[in-house]
Formats: C-alpha cells, sequence, structure tokens
C-alpha cells in the first residue's frame, strides 16, 4: 500500500462502537494527577477522550478531520477544547498535561517531521506525565507508504530514552484492519513516564 489515502469517515463508522483502547486503560493505572490530558488524533468516534472526560480530565484533543470537530460539538462538555489541525502544526504547551494519549496517531506524522512532533509531545507533560500511544515497526504492512512513519525497535526505544519505559511491547501478526481488510502489524505499544 504506497501512499494510499486512508477514507477516515469509514474508519470512524467502523470503530464508533469500540470501548477505549486497552493501552490507555491500562496507562490510566501510572497517571499520578487527573487535571489535563492531550488526545493525538482523538478521532471522529472520541471513544478514548470520553473516556479521559469520565476519568476527571480537561481534555484537549487536536485532529485534522473536519468530522472530529462535528463530534466534539455534540459532546458538549465544558472540559473539552478541540483544535482542528495537523500534529506537526500544533503549538504543544510545555509541562501541561499529565497524560498524552495518541493511539494509533503518531504513525501518521510525516516521516521528517516525526521526531519534531514527539519531542513536543514529550515536553507537553508535567513531570511524572504518561505517555501512550504506538509507533509503528519497519515491517507493518503499510511500511510502503512513504507519507506514514515506521521506525525499528531501536530507533522506538532510543526515542524515549529521557522516560521511564513502563511498558514497551512489541507486536507482530497478521490481522485486519477497522473494514476488515487483511493486513500484517508490527507495533509498539507505550507507555512511558516523564522524568
Amino acid at each position: 500500500m504506497k501512499n494510499k489515502s486512508i477514507d477516515w469517515a469509514n474508519y470512524f463508522e467502523n470503530t464508533k462502537n469500540y470501548p477505549p483502547a486497552s493501552l490507555l486503560v491500562k496507562a490510566m493505572e501510572y497517571v499520578k494527577a487527573k487535571n489535563k490530558a492531550i488526545d493525538i488524533g482523538g478521532g471522529g468516534t472520541l471513544k478514548d477522550t470520553k473516556y479521559l472526560l469520565s476519568q476527571g480530565f480537561e481534555t484537549t484533543i487536536i485532529d485534522k478531520e473536519k468530522v472530529v470537530g462535528d463530534a466534539v460539538r455534540n459532546t458538549k462538555s465544558n472540559r473539552l477544547k478541540f483544535f482542528l489541525t495537523d500534529f506537526a502544526d500544533f503549538d504543544f504547551p510545555q509541562n501541561e498535561y499529565d497524560i498524552a494519549v495518541a493511539i494509533y496517531s503518531l504513525p501518521f506524522v510525516q516521516p521528517d517531521m516525526f521526531s519534531d512532533v514527539f519531542a513536543s509531545v514529550k515536553k507537553s507533560l508535567v513531570k511524572d506525565g504518561i505517555f501512550c500511544g504506538q509507533f509503528f515497526g519497519n515491517r507493518d504492512g503499510l511500511h510502503l507508504n512513504t507519507k506514514l512513519t515506521f521506525v525499528t525497535k531501536e530507533k522506538a526505544q532510543s526515542m524515549l530514552d529521557d522516560m521511564d519505559v513502563v511498558l514497551f511491547d512489541e507486536k507482530e501478526f497478521n490481522g485486519k484492519t477497522a473494514d476488515g481488510s487483511p493486513k500484517h502489524w508490527h507495533v509498539f505499544d507505550i507507555i512511558a513516564r516523564k522524568k
């Protein structure tokens, strides 16, 4: 799949009844304060955002898909802020969030911007703040798409050198995408704490 665009409306429709990401639920065990959260790539279903709100967080969402803005307006929460922007264009505040959630979203940052965006995400965390999310591994079925970012295990680990790694789980398997298409998955699940 080389540079094929993703039908996000179809993806959101197919995932609308999904529960919050199990990685996020697990990460919550390590969060020391529940003041502010950022959901990087909140998605049209807002499943993880709604979970963060239910846990008491004031939550910021960044996503470049307009359908996410519609979902935010329908949520009607005064503890929710939405920014319609690409992750690379967002001005991440420093030392702001108790948790930064990036469930299957950071790999969609273009390779030449990936390191800078992830550095900004880390800087946006308060001391002891938690990052939870995924990187795509270099053997993922989408690896020919030059608009996405894929990393080796060594690169993924080196990007976490300045954090305390709580969980680093490499998964590789044949499965399906949300629309039922077959796909080879190579993913690093990450929970890490800012030092």
